[in-house]
């Protein structure tokens, strides 16, 4: 199911949310199509790691970038959470 967010419907604060519009919008797209984040290009790839490492609050220096950095469903389920306020539902899939 694809859950599209505008200023209207979002479940946060603007206010007191440390996230973006644009960090919004990735970790939405990232959620809908958990699994074809592989498929995305190098930058839209190190942009949300850069996300899930704010939502972890580990600090990400772009120097120390690895180009093989893995991004596990759990990552992507967890930034939704924190930045979506939602929890992502997905069946027959171990973590």
């Amino acid at each position: 199911m694809k859950i599209i967010y505008t200023w209207d419907n979002t479940n946060f604060s603007w206010n007191n949310n440390p996230y973006t519009w644009d960090e919004v919008a990735l970790i939405t797209q990232a959620s809908d199509g958990i699994f074809d984040v592989d498929q995305w290009d190098k930058e839209k790839k190190k942009k949300l790691v850069k996300l899930i490492c704010k939502v972890k609050g580990k600090t990400y220096d772009e120097s120390k970038y690895v180009n093989d950095f893995k991004i596990k469903v759990s990552d992507i389920k967890l930034a939704a959470k924190e930045i979506l306020g939602v929890e992502i539902m997905t069946e027959n899939i171990k973590f």
